[in-house]
């Protein structure tokens, strides 16, 4: 049998205390470092409180700057050499659809799962271990009701700033948000009493450095168009920053944008689509997972963001991106 939403609560606050009892316990995020990646883990350090750690191996620069202003610790863990405490007594892996999104070996001690994806390549469940996948627009949201039952008088401030901004990020800034997000990011705003259109505006006006702002200009310069089956889409390449790359596409006019980046000898892509586009059926998660099935590697996101990681070159990803967008329209037109 199924278990129901506060059934998975519930396992997730037993599985909480009880390996607490044993020794410390990692948060750790996947390797995007994402704003809601990020402020999960760290939301639920200063919820749970002593004894734990937010850890992983990269924080994006929106993060960066959000864990500035609540003040919050977050651990930067050597990929290649990562030191968990001998008494580790656990990890809580935050919004990470497969083992290898963290991008670090998992140690092997008891694991909990918190995430909103369709897993693309579904963790090894042993006894000891707990798996919570929700259908939310972000994990933040997962984490937010399980404190709200279990830990109301814990959730501070700082982290209901941090759960915030990565509901505002995963939904595109609302874009793509449903009533279950809406409601959850507005318990967070009248709980700590936001300011939330200064939030929003301080979120939007984060500075980035000269370098990175001319990577960015950069590649938008080199933007090229395409009717792709209908949607029309924006593709480039980028150095830096993807994800603002992406969202300057869309807010030009794009129904689809798409970056790629060569990172460490592989290829990242980085996909948006506008609120019309999903509207219209499109699922970047799911494309993005047809594009496992056609190049290895591994992706997957939401209908409205997503991203892949693989081994062929960026003119290869590129055009088999391209290809699964006229195969859908084409199925459509069927």
């Amino acid at each position: 049998m199924t278990r129901n939403r506060n059934e998975d609560l519930r396992e997730l606050d037993v599985w909480i205390a009880r390996n607490l009892k044993a020794g410390p316990l990692a948060i750790l995020t996947h390797r995007n470092g994402d704003m809601d990646t990020i402020g999960s883990a760290c939301a639920m350090q200063r919820i749970i409180g002593t004894n734990t750690r937010a850890c992983g191996i990269h924080i994006s620069t929106i993060a960066r700057e959000i864990l500035k202003q609540t003040k919050t610790d977050f651990m930067l863990l050597d990929s290649e050499n990562p030191q968990w405490p001998r008494t580790l007594s656990g990890v809580i892996i935050v919004d990470a659809a497969g083992p290898s999104q963290p991008g670090i070996s998992i140690p092997d001690v008891p694991k909990c799962i918190i995430d909103h994806h369709a897993a693309s390549e579904p963790f090894n469940i042993n006894n000891g271990d707990l798996e919570i996948r929700w259908d939310t627009c972000s994990t933040a949201e997962i984490v937010l009701a399980w404190a709200e039952k279990y830990a109301p008088e814990r959730i501070d401030d700082e982290a209901r700033n941090l759960l915030l901004a990565g509901i505002i990020t995963d939904t595109g800034r609302f874009r793509h948000a449903d009533s279950h997000a809406l409601s959850s990011a507005s318990r967070l705003v009248v709980g700590a009493e936001i300011d939330f259109s200064n939030f929003i505006d301080s979120m939007e006006k984060i500075e980035l450095n000269n370098s990175q702002k001319s990577a960015i200009a950069k590649a938008l310069s080199r933007v090229q168009t395409i009717d792709a089956g209908g949607f029309f889409l924006s593709h480039t390449r980028a150095s830096t920053n993807e994800g603002v790359v992406a969202r300057s596409l869309i807010s030009a006019g794009a129904d689809v944008a798409l970056v790629s980046r060569n990172l460490k000898g592989s290829t990242r892509l980085t996909a948006r689509a506008s609120y019309t586009a999903t509207k219209k059926g499109l699922n970047l998660g799911e494309m993005m997972r047809s594009m496992v099935k056609r190049s290895g590697g591994e992706g997957g996101g939401h209908a409205g963001a997503a991203g892949w990681t693989g081994s062929i070159d960026q003119v290869d990803a590129t055009s088999g991106f391209i290809g699964l967008l006229m195969d859908i329209r084409g199925l459509e037109n069927d």
